[in-house]
Parts: structure tokens; C-alpha cells; sequence
């Protein structure tokens, strides 16, 4: 059964909620080689599911013979759409204490120490950040004191371990970056209904590489050339009254499904491009939403006060680098959280709750401390009161990139419940959509200079 109460008849036979307090939920046993020391140790498995999280495998080694233990997170879940790059900026140790769900697909790094872990280097596990580094320490420590290398390489891994330990004890700000191309690592926000400014989320197209090591595609699979592709379309005219179809791997089940691509135009706004994919085989469904014109020449906030059932209905474009407020709510929902959007208010706030239900298993689950656990219920039932029309607030998108857009109901009038604010773009706005040191005069020229020589 699924967080909305409904029953997912493919998966009930193998995965089940994880509750202690069941007799029929034990962990699977069977005899496997203790890579210790050779002999015949248990591993106990158990399939089930996390509440508010995903599908897991847990598997527990241990030796009786030389007490050797091990433990080990698998994902039993889909493989996630796009790749996912997590980069977090530790300031002070509470941020040490953030849990972070790491896949066996993920790399870590550690940019102000140019240390990386490479992924397949320790299994998919449940940790906190300083577990993380704690782990990398004493795997150095056990090199250090099995390798048989001269006095100065050992006084460098002596030296990197105590600035390991430096980070430990936060005597200084530093940065961890978690890349997974399968997308299902996570690290936890202790404030979910609030914009985490240290954490930087960024989803990704994944390579051919990446592809093959998640077993997506061949190992003989090699990259296609674009150039010898046939052209999809002769002009944009042509394709304004069709809509395109492609095929594309679908994110669940790996197989083929069609995607349907229009261009729309919304009145009074400007053309959109809406991408819509559904598998026949398992009935996974994904939107998108891009606009047909790029970025704005000013970014705009719409504020829109939400009085009555009718401004549930009015329409919502909501791009991927549009922030989000509700200040009844103390609600702040930064760029990446939700993707593009093309909806209503009722759609969009439902679709909020839903993202949070499924985002704050930590705030949620049986570690959270109880205090946390009712405030996040509490802001849950909040927003689902809100998307339900049951009192006032605004609704407040802020776009640096110009391409959000909520319906007026008095257009082409002025409609007295929504604001609407252009201004100009910062540096900082400008230097994250990419426009700081974009050329656009004179680029034809320069890239056609003759490369100057030395005399």
C-alpha cells in the first residue's frame, strides 16, 4: 500500500511496510563465505519497505567463528529518472548529524581535501555525514597500518587523516558533494518545509556510461551520431497544430514509452513546450513543462491572494527556477524541489504534499524525535487545508528566470487578487541560470580569429 492508501497489487507479495510488531516480518537466513576468515557465517535478509521512503533490501552478515560483522542498504526500488547531484556545505556540527541515504552507485567527495570515494567502494548504506567521514578515516588508518610503503608516504596519509579529524570536530566549514546517477541517495533537511540554502540540488541527464553502469543499456551500446539523424521537424510552424511523438526508456520499468511533445500557447503569457510520457507496460506517468522563448529579459514575482474556491481553479505555470512561497504556511520551496509544472493551485499544492510526504521519511519515521514528527504532521495538514480552499493565504512565485505564470480571471484587465512584479536579475540570479559570461554579439567573429602566435 502506497502513502495515499492504495494497494500496489505488483509489489504486496514481496514488499511490506516495515513494522516491528509483526511475527510474520522475519528476516530470511542462509549460509554464505565469511570473507574474514573463510569460514561458513549467516546472512539474514529482510525485503520490505521503509514507511514514506522506498523499497529496500537489508542484508546483516556475521561470523561466529571470528565475529566478523557487516551490513548492507540496497535499493529493491526503480532506478530514478534522471541522475542526482546532492552538494552540501557543512557550517557547524549539527550538520554532521544530517542522515544521508547513500546508494552503492554514489560517489562522494570532499572538495577542500580533493578526496573522492568512489562509488562500488562501500555499500549502499544509512548514515549520518560525519559517519561518512568517520569511515573514510578508519579505512585509512587500517591502510596506513597495513601498507608496506616508505616513512613519507605514510606521514602524508598520517597528515590527511588529521584533517579528516579536523572536519570531524568542524573546526572548519567544508563541502560534500554526493553524486548518484541512479537518483536514489538522499541527505536530510531538518527544516523540510523551509529552503535549505546549504544544500544544492541538481538532477542530470545521465551519460552512456552511467546508463551502462546501472545495467540500462548493453555494455556494446555505443553513443549515436546526431549528425546522421534525419531532421524532426522543418520549421516551427510546421508543428504548431501537431503533436510529436517519440520513444523514450520509460523510468520504472526500463522499456519503451511514448512521448508526446506540443506547443501551446497560453493566453495573455507566452509559448510554452509541454512533454507528457506514459508506459502502456506499467503505467508510470511524467510531465514537463519548458518554455518555447528561453529566459526572460527581467525575472517576475506573481503574488496571488487565495480567497475563495474559484482561485483553486485558476491555471499555474511553474518553472524549475521558480521559487515558491506561503507565508501563512512559513512555507519556502526552492528551485529543484518540484519540477516544471503546468497545473492548477489545487493541483499544485496537492502536489506539494504529496513531494513532502515522500521527502521527510526523517522527519516522519521512527528516528525522528517527537516533537519533529508533530510539527511536520501538522504543516502536512496545514497544506492540505490550503489546497482545499478551507482559508486565506498568497501564494507567491518568485522567477529569476521570467517563465512562471498564474492565471488572471479578469485578463485582459487588471485582476485586483493577483500582483504582478518584474525587476531586474542579480549577479547571483544571473550567474545560476548561466547568463554571466554568455556571449551573444559578435561570437561569430571571434570564434573565427585566427589563434595568435607567439614571436
Amino acid at each position: 500500500m502506497d502513502i495515499n492508501g492504495n494497494e500496489n497489487k505488483s509489489q504486496s507479495s514481496v514488499y511490506a511496510d516495515l513494522n516491528a510488531e509483526d511475527p510474520e516480518q522475519l528476516p530470511s537466513e542462509i549460509e554464505s563465505l565469511c570473507m574474514n576468515c573463510h569460514e561458513t557465517g549467516i546472512t539474514k535478509i529482510l525485503v520490505t519497505k521503509i514507511p514514506l521512503w522506498k523499497e529496500v533490501i537489508l542484508l546483516s552478515f556475521e561470523c561466529d567463528k571470528c565475529g566478523y560483522n557487516n551490513n548492507e542498504v540496497s535499493s529493491g526500488g526503480k532506478v530514478q529518472e534522471f541522475g542526482l547531484r546532492l552538494q552540501l556545505k557543512i557550517l557547524n556540527k549539527l550538520d554532521l548529524n544530517r542522515q544521508i541515504v547513500k546508494s552503492k552507485y554514489a560517489t562522494v567527495s570532499l572538495p577542500e581535501l580533493e578526496f573522492e570515494i568512489p562509488a562500488g567502494e562501500h555499500t549502499g548504506e544509512i548514515t549520518t555525514i560525519e559517519g561518512i567521514i568517520w569511515r573514510a578515516k578508519f579505512s585509512l588508518i587500517e591502510a596506513t597500518a597495513g601498507v608496506r610503503a616508505s616513512k613519507e608516504i605514510k606521514e602524508k596519509l598520517i597528515t590527511f587523516v588529521d584533517k579528516l579529524s579536523r572536519l570531524i570536530n568542524c573546526e572548519t566549514e567544508f563541502s560534500m558533494i554526493v553524486d548518484d546517477p541512479s537518483g536514489n541517495s538522499f541527505i536530510e533537511n531538518p527544516n523540510p518545509e523551509k529552503i535549505d540554502t546549504q544544500l544544492t540540488t541538481i538532477h542530470y541527464h545521465r551519460s552512456l556510461q552511467q546508463e551502462k553502469l546501472l545495467g540500462l543499456v548493453a555494455d556494446d551500446v555505443e553513443e549515436s551520431n546526431d549528425e546522421d539523424a534525419p531532421p524532426v521537424w522543418e520549421s516551427r510552424e510546421a508543428i504548431r497544430n501537431e503533436v510529436l511523438h517519440f520513444s523514450v526508456d520509460c523510468p520504472n520499468c526500463l522499456k519503451q514509452a511514448e512521448t508526446n511533445m506540443k506547443f501551446i500557447n497560453i493566453p495573455y503569457f507566452k509559448e510554452v513546450i509541454i512533454m507528457a510520457t506514459c508506459c502502456e507496460q506499467c503505467g508510470h506517468r511524467t510531465n514537463e513543462v519548458k518554455s518555447a522563448s528561453g529566459i526572460a529579459e527581467r525575472g517576475v514575482k506573481l503574488t496571488l491572494h487565495v480567497v475563495d474556491p474559484c482561485d483553486l481553479t485558476r491555471d499555474v505555470l511553474k518553472s524549475e527556477n521558480c521559487f515558491l512561497y506561503i507565508p501563512e504556511l512559513e512555507l519556502e520551496v526552492g528551485m529543484g524541489i518540484v519540477g516544471s509544472k503546468f497545473t492548477t493551485v489545487e493541483g499544485l499544492l496537492k502536489s506539494l504534499k504529496e513531494t513532502f510526504e515522500n521527502q521527510s521519511y526523517f522527519s516522519l519515521g521512527d528516528s525522528a524525535l517527537p516533537d519533529q514528527q508533530q510539527r511536520m504532521r501538522t504543516f502536512l495538514e496545514k497544506l492540505d487545508q490550503a489546497s482545499q480552499g478551507k482559508f486565506s493565504y498568497h501564494l507567491i512565485f518568485d522567477d529569476p528566470s521570467g517563465n512562471s505564470y498564474i492565471e488572471s480571471l479578469t485578463a485582459p484587465n487588471p485582476d485586483s487578487k493577483l500582483k504582478v512584479e518584474f525587476y531586474e536579475r542579480s549577479w547571483e540570479q544571473n550567474e545560476e541560470l548561466g547568463l554571466n559570461d554568455m556571449n551573444t554579439e559578435n561570437y561569430s567573429s571571434e570564434a573565427e580569429k585566427p589563434p595568435e602566435t607567439c614571436s
